[in-house]
Parts: structure tokens; sequence; C-alpha cells
């Protein structure tokens, strides 16, 4: 079947198995004794339903700061729409709107300041760059 004939369920799972081919694993600082983090391919819809978006590459990063265990996960969105980028963008919008995310912050007190955490909410506004590529360029015939 050519890439031109595959159903939208058909390119995502393509689209997401060469990610996982090409992207998916842990992630080292200088040495690969030092694992810092993972990148984690994650497909959004099942089956014949398709995802807002398709899928998310997760880059996640665990390290220590200041004494302090901080892990940050970070989002790339993909998306499989043979409209562009313009038909693509509800699918930005529905994302954030439904997942939250967690940057980190460490507060550095006054000497001898308890230790403590918590959880703030923020609004933030988050620009997108977007890069659109052709299917050719990730699904072989």
């Amino acid at each position: 079947m050519s890439r031109n004939k595959l159903s939208e369920p058909q390119k995502v799972q393509k689209i997401v198995k060469a990610l996982e081919n090409e992207i998916q694993g842990p992630l080292y600082l200088n040495d690969t004794e030092n694992r810092v983090g993972e990148i984690i391919v994650s497909r959004r819809g099942f089956g014949s339903e398709l995802g807002s978006p398709d899928a998310v590459i997760w880059v996640e990063l665990n390290l220590r700061v200041l004494g302090i265990s901080v892990s940050v996960r970070t989002p790339i969105l993909v998306e499989a729409e043979d409209a562009g980028i313009n038909a693509a963008k509800e699918d930005i919008r529905k994302f954030f709107e439904r997942d939250d995310l967690e940057i980190p912050m460490i507060v550095v007190g006054r000497t001898g300041a308890l230790s403590k955490k918590g959880i703030d909410k923020a609004t933030a506004r988050i620009n997108v760059p977007i890069h659109q590529i052709g299917l050719h360029k990730v699904i072989d015939d």
C-alpha cells in the first residue's frame, strides 16, 4: 500500500514507529554512566481514533540541582495532517487545554530556613514553533 493510500490511523502508526526507531530511549549526561532522563514516544489516539495531537514525544529530564531532585517533562507535538499547519493548530489548543505541564522551581531562602515543597498554578504564554515536512521523509513505501 503506498503512503498516499494510507488511512490517517495507518499514517499515525507508521509515524509513531519511525519516531520510536529514531529517538526513543535513555538520555545520558557526558557519559554512558550518568543517565539523566529519557525520550518516550506516546501515541494519543488508538485504533481508528486519532489523538489531538496524534503523538507526543516526551523529553524527560531528571537532575540533581543544589541537592534537590528536579524533574521536567517537555512535549514535542506530532500531528499527521494532510491539510498542513493551519489545520493542525486546533490540536495545539486541545493539547494545552487538556494536559498540565510542570516546570520546576527552586527557591533558595535565608540561612536556616525550613525545607518546604509546594505546587502553584501559573498561566503562561507559550510559543510553539511549527515545522512541516512531507510524509515521504518519514514513511518509506
